[in-house]
């Protein structure tokens, strides 16, 4: 990893687990003064190894009760579709990620949907629309075992 010594590994755990922590907290579990810690964030941030600051939702709670993996097959793979493709699907609110693959299918797509009626209306009005779709298989999850968003440092 690029300049991160032990100091940071330990900062970025814990801003792993908790990313409102405070640098008042940061600084005690690490044994530093506040301003040292403010630099080491901001350091981290500036070399593009903190990407973001978020805010993760239950989507159960929130009535999104259906997960769905969809692995799509596209006609044309010339730079232009591909980025036409990736275009449009970012703008589905539904599409939660979304992976340019290799092997067997071009793109593998992670839905959260209400239930089988809203994916089912997901499909026909605005996924399979697209003009670029060969095939699509869905995959949908019957239960999580694990879901991670944290690396090991």
């Amino acid at each position: 990893m690029r300049n991160i010594d032990e100091i940071d590994r330990k900062l970025l755990n814990i801003l792993q687990e908790n990313s409102r922590v405070t640098i008042r907290e940061l600084s005690e579990r690490l044994h530093l003064s506040t301003t040292p810690i403010h630099e080491r964030i901001k350091k981290l941030e500036r070399n593009g190894i903190i990407k973001n600051y978020i805010t993760l939702l239950n989507p159960s709670v929130l009535g999104k009760k259906l997960t769905v993996f969809i692995s799509v097959s596209l006609s044309s793979h010339t730079k232009d579709d591909v980025d036409e493709f990736e275009h449009q699907v970012n703008k589905m609110p539904e599409v939660m990620e979304c992976y340019y693959v290799s092997g067997t299918w071009d793109f593998l797509l992670k839905v959260q949907c209400n239930d089988m009626e809203d994916y089912h209306n997901f499909v026909i009005h605005s996924f399979s629309i697209l003009k670029n779709i060969t095939q699509f298989y869905s995959s949908f999850v019957m239960s999580e075992s694990k879901v991670s968003h944290k690396y090991e440092l």
